[in-house]
This record gives structure tokens, C-alpha cells and sequence, in this order.
């Protein structure tokens, strides 16, 4: 019987330097590195989300926990929750915890389903003042609910911040939209979830939020993804040809919605009222 596989595994690994895990699009502004990049684009999400010692955080969706270590040894936050839908991913995860010698957070991270409450803090415990999505709301089976969900967990006050894509205002479908679709179907982004900067705002607002405030990184992340694969791809050889045509496409898909102005990425920081 052929062994099972994990849609969301640990391929990109193949592209980090040294023992790092990352697995985002990145923040291409000077780096030529895609660990730099991607560790660029969580000090971003941290910064945004103003991560401090005083920081109580629940990570949905933290992938091969780099981006943890990242909260916990740059930001220095106070504690850790999530969870992450993988299952190789988050034993990779756990494992990169406990040889950093952080073993008491592996005991509130998850693998798992984000939308389901059981690993989200329990009625009546602490809750987190910041709940962080990393490069991965729009996977979510149904981002408006995760929305609601992270409302209803965050400690008044608390702030939620996520890097996603959103559909500019101008966006008509039509014949371009073929290709997005295609894409879409490829990466398991559920169409539901790309919606304009207005809709999420809405969204926003209906889950509890208010203080909204979004910034637009598409061409450091769509346009620097694009041409870092330009560059890197004579240097792939020893990734598996399934490997290469994935970010080849992502590569030519993600350059192409940039300059048709089809599809744009964003920092987007709420405060729970």
C-alpha cells in the first residue's frame, strides 16, 4: 500500500540554508537568500503585530517552527499556543523547540484542524493578546471563520495580524481570471477566501475587530518570490522535478498577477473592541 502523503509537508525545506525550515513567500527587499527572505516577512508580521515580553501568542498556523523560535528568541514573548494542520510539519516543529531548549511550549502547540475550538484556549483560560497568521489564512477552509474564531479567543485589546492576499478593488474576473481559478484549484485556496481589502475589512469589523490597518507588500513578495526563482532555478538541481515546476509556476503565476493587477498581498493588523 503506497504511504499517505501531506498536501502541506516539509519540501520547502529543500530551499533553506543551514538546519532552517521556512516555508513562506518572503519579503524580498536586499536578500538573495530565501531563509533571509522569509524570516524577513515574520520580523515584519511581528513588528506589525508589536510582539514583546509582555506578548501572550497563539500561532495558527506555524508550519516547521522557525517562526517560532523567532517569537520566542527575538521578540522574547511571554507564551506560545497554536496549531498547525501538517502533521510532519508540526513533529519537525516540536523537535526544533526542544533541541533550542524551549520544551514547555511544545506542550500548548497542536497538530491539527485551526477551525476546530478544541485547539483554540478553552472558555475560561487565559486568552492570547495576539493570535498570527504567517503566509497561510488563505489556505484556510473558510477564512471568515478563523476571523470569528480568533475574535472570540483574543483578550480585549489583543491584536490579530495576518499576511494574506486580497483582490484589489479594480479586480473584474472575466478571461484573465482563468489562470487564478487554475492556480486556486493547484494550491488549495478555497475561492471563498479572496476577497477585496473592503470585504475583509467588513469581515474584520463583523468578527469583533475594529482598528484595522492594511499594507501592501505585493511587490516585495510577489515580484521578489518571482525574480528570486529566476535566479535560483539554474541552482535547483537538487530539488525533485515535482519541487521545481511547483515554485516555477508559483514564480511565473505570482508575476504575472502582480503586473495584471489580479491579485495582492498584504500585512493586515486588527484590534479585538
Amino acid at each position: 500500500m503506497p504511504v499517505a502523503t501531506e498536501f502541506f509537508d516539509t519540501a520547502e525545506v529543500a530551499l533553506n540554508a543551514g538546519d532552517q525550515s521556512w516555508g513562506n513567500l518572503g519579503l524580498w527587499q536586499d536578500e538573495d537568500s530565501y531563509s533571509d527572505a522569509c524570516r524577513g516577512l515574520a520580523l515584519a508580521l511581528g513588528i506589525e503585530a508589536g510582539l514583546d515580553a509582555e506578548s501572550h501568542v497563539f500561532d495558527a498556523g506555524f508550519g516547521c517552527g522557525d517562526q517560532l523560535l523567532l517569537w520566542l528568541e527575538h521578540f522574547h514573548v511571554a507564551t506560545l499556543q497554536g496549531v498547525n494542520l501538517s502533521e510532519t510539519q508540526t513533529r519537525r516543529a516540536l523537535d526544533l523547540l526542544k533541541r533550542h531548549g524551549h520544551h514547555k511550549h511544545c506542550e500548548t502547540l497542536r497538530q491539527g484542524d485551526i477551525h476546530n475550538s478544541a485547539h483554540w484556549p478553552a472558555p475560561g483560560a487565559p486568552r492570547p493578546n495576539r493570535v498570527l497568521c504567517l503566509d497561510g489564512a488563505y489556505h484556510f477552509p473558510g477564512r471568515a471563520s478563523f476571523l470569528a474564531q480568533a475574535g472570540r479567543s483574543l483578550a480585549p485589546g489583543g491584536v490579530l495580524c495576518v499576511t494574506d492576499f486580497v483582490l484589489p478593488e479594480s479586480f473584474q474576473g472575466g478571461l484573465r481570471s482563468l489562470p487564478l481559478h487554475a492556480m486556486l484549484r493547484g494550491s488549495r485556496i478555497p475561492r471563498d477566501n479572496l476577497v477585496t481589502t473592503a470585504r475583509y475589512r467588513e469581515q474584520l469589523f463583523e468578527a469583533g475587530f475594529d482598528q484595522v490597518a492594511i499594507r501592501d507588500l505585493s511587490e516585495s513578495v510577489m515580484l521578489g518570490f518571482s525574480a528570486w526563482w529566476a535566479r535560483y532555478h539554474r541552482r535547483a538541481s537538487h530539488l525533485p522535478a515535482r519541487s521545481r515546476l511547483k515554485y516555477a509556476v508559483t514564480a511565473r503565476f505570482l508575476g504575472w498577477a502582480y503586473h495584471k493587477t489580479v491579485l495582492r498581498y498584504v500585512l493586515i493588523s486588527a484590534r479585538r473592541n
